[in-house]
């Protein structure tokens, strides 16, 4: 799975956890579902077509389960 820069880098800073003065896009994405009571329960990389990677993300928000489409990168910086 190729992966652009900036995904290789929020990546990178929470294997790391580094935390930047202000938060990254993953880092607000994150912030949002903490603030609604959400969980991000699991990514699948659920399908390859025509040499693109296709992911999953599996929310529980309450007692209901959503999947929201992603790109493998994010969800896998998300996660």
């Amino acid at each position: 799975i190729i992966i652009g820069e900036y995904e290789a880098q929020s990546i990178a800073l929470g294997l790391e956890n580094i935390m930047p003065p202000r938060p990254i896009t993953h880092d607000l994405l994150l912030n949002m579902l903490e603030t609604l009571d959400a969980k991000i329960e699991r990514v699948i990389i659920s399908d390859l077509r025509s040499n693109t990677y296709y992911a999953i993300i599996q929310v529980r928000s309450q007692a209901r389960m959503y999947d929201i489409d992603a790109r493998p990168s994010d969800a896998i910086a998300l996660a």
